[in-house]
């Protein structure tokens, strides 16, 4: 089956600027047109759209979603590089999943103390204890 770009952005929940930006950049380099000169994309463009959205969020940058992309045309003795690449990234995530973790216990520590004095009667204490 083949989709218009209209199509093939719902599918993704992508816009289609979004799409040509992408294939301006040669992520999806192998989108067709039809005699129209309209983009027509395929299940496999809807899957490579998919990836690329998925380490899009994952904040890969399009640098290194071209140099993986290059690299996907290459053999078997480019997917090390490839691996390299996104372990790379992946150990970005887990640095960036720990910051959080611990923004998140400070957040937690925050509001329980915020809950005490919620119950107590704070004229008496010193505003910069309400911190």
């Amino acid at each position: 089956m083949v989709y218009t770009i209209k199509e093939a952005a719902a599918k993704t929940e992508l816009a289609p600027h979004t799409l040509r930006y992408y294939e301006e950049e040669k992520l999806l380099p192998y989108v067709k047109r039809d005699a129209n000169g309209y983009r027509i994309y395929t299940e496999e463009d809807l899957s490579w759209i998919e990836v690329i959205s998925c380490l899009r969020d994952a904040n890969v940058s399009i640098t290194d979603l071209k140099e993986m992309m290059n690299l996907s045309k290459g053999d078997k003795e480019v997917l090390s590089e490839r691996i390299d690449i996104l372990e790379a990234h992946q150990k970005k995530l887990q640095e960036q999943q720990e910051e959080l973790k611990k923004t998140e216990e400070m957040v937690t520590i925050k509001i329980n103390h915020l809950k005490q004095l919620e119950n107590m009667d704070l004229s008496s204490l010193n505003k910069q204890k309400l911190c």
